[in-house]
């Protein structure tokens, strides 16, 4: 996993995967009704970037909190989350830590859109912990991640899943099935991508 100061310079002057729109994953949970702020009020995004999430489900009535462990990431998302007069909040944490100062309670709506796929290992585990705990029954978790066999994928890419950055088939099962019913929401194939719903037992 790259250091929290090679994210806060790619911050500073070009992050790929950033955008000022939010996610089409969560725009379709969205339009199709499944998430409302009635329901799930309490919304995380957890490895947030500059906050186009967090900005959207604030606007819509939820009470959205962006979690990252940039600073500048989070410096400018705050920066916007003004612009646009919404109350979102934000915070600069750890996401494999026990605990996260300002990360209280539990969420109806959790997401990750590219955040544990870059972690490896033990760091990997942990994250999935803090997912877990900051749920509670019925809590909605969306997961965006590159994805596939391990064997199939280069060692490393610039343009998509490696070896080195992936979560594999059957994974997620591994690290939420005991807490967590898994299930597929969407494929993007030709970015070796997919996007999972996951309910809270």
């Amino acid at each position: 996993m790259v250091g929290a100061r090679a994210y806060d310079l790619m911050y500073r002057t070009y992050a790929p995967w950033n955008s000022d729109s939010p996610r089409k994953d969560l725009l379709d949970l969205l339009a199709g009704g499944t998430v409302t702020p009635e329901r799930h009020p309490r919304a995380v995004d957890l490895g947030c970037g500059t906050g186009a999430n967090v900005i959207h489900l604030s606007g819509l009535g939820f009470d959205a909190l962006g979690v990252d462990f940039s600073k500048v990431a989070i410096r400018k998302a705050l920066e916007r989350a003004d612009g646009a007069d919404v109350p979102a909040r934000f915070v600069v944490g750890d996401l494999t830590a026990e605990s996260i100062p300002g990360v209280d309670g539990v969420f109806d709506l959790l997401m990750d859109f590219g955040t544990l796929d870059d972690l490896r290992g033990s760091r990997r585990a942990a994250m999935a912990r803090t997912i877990t705990r900051l749920a509670r029954p019925g809590s909605l978790f969306l997961e965006l991640c590159f994805y596939g066999a391990t064997e199939d994928l280069p060692l490393f890419s610039f343009s998509g899943t490696s070896k080195l950055s992936h979560i594999a088939p059957g994974e997620l099962d591994e690290l939420f099935g005991d807490d967590w019913a898994v299930d597929p929401f969407a494929e993007y194939p030709e970015w070796r991508m997919a996007a999972f719903l996951l309910t809270k037992k």
